[in-house]
């Protein structure tokens, strides 16, 4: 390798680690690294290659847009669309945090110089990085590029979209942000749709379900568009929702709703709505399929049992089964009971199958 290089890979090394003191060995002034011209002209294309670049030897002209700076984190604001909805904490931004004071920030962030704020910047991609700087209260290392608010959106949902790290219903709510002000094209863009009818289905859902209902059961990590379309129909009838909301009420003047991980606040308010929509026979075949099409043993239909204390649900699917009581004190008692009888239901079980 030749020294050339070498002083190359030193310096994508110092820029990468944040070590200012090799930068300056390196003859790169205020921890600022120029690149080339990139490769591609969209902006996460543009990125990838004023990184890449840098293992290279390069001899045409600087682009100015791709020059990587240390910027303060206090003047960089959120982008013009919200696309981590319904997030209230953020388990994995300390970790975050931890790894870039241990090893510095790895990627730059993307952002443009702000619209309507002189000497601030808003950020198109790398909300979590900028927070878990923010909360470090260090420089953050950003690539600046005079973006449009259409060029803004589609690289921070082609970012979003390469890294799958947003939930079904977050993509819905980014959606439909997005189809306030942007045209279809825009927003198929940015949400990685192949064509249209997704935009409509993710705009649906948020449209239908009502928004402190949302909030309420969070960014449900897991759900797909199947079990969302079941919560989203349920919404249509009036009773339904408010079914719904006296049953999280309930639970959160019990301090139990909170205690909740968001995956499993969905699957109650699932278990509700099934209970709701089989009682009033609007559980439709076509619905039923979809719910269990995610197994791939063949389930029954849910079951609606009644009861002298109230309607109780029972589901099988594949290899398990379930019972859904509204009253969460009776179905533990419940399941206190059916625990105590367990071994003496299953020995008449199995009597009951040797003698067919």
């Amino acid at each position: 390798m030749n020294e050339k290089r070498k002083r190359n890979k030193s310096k994508l090394s110092a820029i990468m680690t944040g070590n200012n003191a090799a930068l300056a060995r390196s003859g790169v002034q205020d921890a600022v690294e120029t690149v080339a011209k990139p490769r591609e002209n969209s902006a996460v294309g543009r990125l990838g290659a004023a990184l890449h670049s840098l293992t290279e030897q390069r001899t045409e002209t600087i682009d100015p847009s791709l020059v990587i700076k240390n910027l303060d984190a206090k003047l960089l604001m959120p982008s013009i669309a919200m696309d981590r909805a319904f997030e209230t904490d953020d388990d994995e931004l300390s970790s975050l945090a931890q790894s870039i004071l241990e090893n510095g920030q790895q990627v730059p962030v993307l952002v443009r110089p702000h619209p309507s704020m002189p000497g601030h910047y808003q950020i198109a991609y790398g909300h979590r990085r900028v927070k878990a700087c923010q909360s470090l209260d260090i420089a953050v290392r950003a690539v600046v590029e005079n973006l449009t608010d259409e060029q803004l959106v589609i690289a921070q949902g082609k970012e979003n979209e390469e890294r799958k790290n947003l939930t079904y219903i977050q993509q819905c709510f980014f959606a439909a942000q997005l189809a306030k002000t942007f045209t279809r094209e825009v927003v198929a863009a940015a949400v990685g749709a192949g064509d249209k009818t997704r935009v409509s289905k993710l705009t649906s859902i948020i449209r239908r379900v009502p928004n402190d209902i949302l909030e309420s059961i969070g960014s449900a990590p897991g759900v797909g568009r199947v079990k969302w379309e079941v919560i989203a129909k349920a919404c249509e009838e009036p009773e339904h929702i408010a079914s719904v909301r006296d049953s999280i009420l309930e639970l959160k003047n019990a301090g139990k709703w909170q205690a909740m991980a968001s995956a499993d606040r969905f699957a109650w308010v699932l278990d509700l709505i099934q209970v709701a929509l089989v009682k009033s026979a609007k559980l439709s075949s076509q619905s039923e399929d979809e719910l269990k099409s995610g197994t791939k043993a063949a389930a029954k239909p849910p079951t609606l049992i009644h009861t002298s204390s109230g309607n109780a649900l029972m589901e099988a699917r594949g290899r398990a089964f379930k019972i859904v009581l509204k009253d969460e004190q009776r179905a533990q008692a419940f399941a206190d009971y059916l625990q105590g009888r367990m071994n003496e239901l299953w020995r008449e079980f199995d009597g009951q199958g040797d003698d067919t």
